[in-house]
């Protein structure tokens, strides 16, 4: 699956085309290649030569319109620099860092090493394992890697996300010797649209109603591989579709994402992933599946960071265990 990265850096969704005041507030909102987002590897390394570099630009994500004191709410043009690289608020005096509530908070890895992997992780088509990461970043221990990767692969997942709209095709294929995913896939007619998957923890209609309503919106015309016959996507809002185009697949693109989904894992990840940590892989092969139609990779990797500011610290165990604040009961919870 090649997957360049695009010029807006995120999801292509069905929704109306802009006006011309929303197209220019857009144009205002894109960063800018080069000073915002590195083009080219050299230019990273020109923008982000050490730790401190890094700070500064977490810090202009962080608070694009002036810092913002997590305790008192003031706003400051700038906060006073402490030790340590602490900010102070000027205000109440209280002390922070730019790091402090988000996916970087307490990691004792530099912030370079952090930047490298995600510029790596954002800009390889295929994506990288942790022993590649470990080897390209002369890592000491595979341990790093593996934690850099799949805490950024929390980040994948887009706060706020829309769910997937218009005709979605929804099914399930096996993975692994245990696992069972449910995929839901838009259908544009000549092309798949954005996925949505997971893990399926309990089987039957319920558990793929309960991944439906997480996947997408009510209002959508729903196509599965068996009619719907205890209602239970009717009785949820979803609407039952016509009669696919003629010599296709009902399920054709559920079958494509499926194949190219197995075919990642073996491949880039040699069928490492457990059930348990399976949900982390599928958040970064939706992460550059709903990418696949981009060119700019820079503007990626800014995405990347960009979310990595607003994800919550995630400690160890909530990796290593397999689970996190978005799983719930039967693996299956609505998520943004």
């Amino acid at each position: 699956m090649a997957v360049p990265t695009g010029p807006q850096g995120s999801e292509r969704s069905t929704g109306a085309t802009p006006g011309p005041p929303e197209r220019e507030r857009q144009r205002a909102a894109m960063p800018e290649p080069g000073r915002d987002y590195p083009r080219t590897w050299a230019e990273f390394c020109e923008l982000f030569p050490d730790d401190d570099a890094c700070a500064r630009y977490l810090e202009r994500l962080s608070w694009p319109d002036g810092f913002v004191c997590p305790a008192c709410g003031a706003v400051a043009r700038q906060p006073w620099r402490g030790s340590r690289r602490r900010l102070v608020c000027p205000s109440c005096e209280h002390q922070t860092t730019v790091t402090s509530g988000t996916l970087f908070q307490g990691t004792r890895t530099p912030l370079s090493c952090w930047f490298a992997a995600a510029w790596m992780i954002a800009t390889a088509e295929q994506g990288v394992s942790a022993a590649d990461l470990q080897r390209r970043l002369g890592l000491a221990s595979y341990e790093t890697a593996w934690m850099l990767l799949h805490r950024y692969r929390r980040a994948m997942v887009r706060s706020g996300r829309p769910r997937l709209s218009g005709v979605v095709e929804v099914g399930e294929t096996p993975v692994g010797r245990r696992s069972v995913v449910a995929l839901a896939v838009e259908d544009r007619g000549d092309e798949p649209g954005r996925v949505r998957m997971q893990r399926l923890g309990t089987g039957g209609p319920a558990g793929m109603a309960a991944f439906v309503a997480w996947a997408v919106e009510p209002g959508t015309v729903v196509r599965t591989a068996d009619p719907d016959p205890a209602g239970v996507l009717r009785e949820r809002g979803y609407l039952a579709p016509a009669p696919g185009p003629a010599g296709r697949p009902p399920l054709a693109f559920v079958e494509l994402v499926a194949r190219l989904l197995r075919r990642w894992l073996d491949g880039t990840h040699q069928g490492a992933a457990s059930p348990a940590q399976l949900d982390w892989y599928l958040d970064e092969f939706t992460f550059r599946f709903n990418r696949r139609w981009a060119t700019h990779r820079g503007l990626l990797f800014y995405r990347l960071i960009e979310e990595a500011v607003v994800t919550p610290p995630l400690p160890y165990g909530a990796v290593a265990g397999g689970r996190s604040e978005r799983t719930g009961q039967a693996g299956l919870e609505p998520r943004g």
